[in-house]
């Protein structure tokens, strides 16, 4: 039973992490697209915004 509990707690921690990461790579891109254009830096939030709405 100790054995199945650490295994899903390990799965979830990847999980979040996997997450986090997803997350921090959109804010990069998002950065760098605004430094680029104005206009790409909102259809970037707006993407952004759409996906943090979806993962929520």
């Amino acid at each position: 039973m100790n054995t199945i509990q650490i295994l899903l707690q390990t799965i979830w921690a990847s999980i979040l992490v996997l997450g986090w990461v997803k997350v921090a790579i959109i804010v990069i891109i998002i950065a760098l697209l605004s430094r680029a254009q104005s206009i790409l830096g909102l259809l970037a939030a707006l993407i952004f915004i759409a996906y943090l709405a979806h993962w929520i």
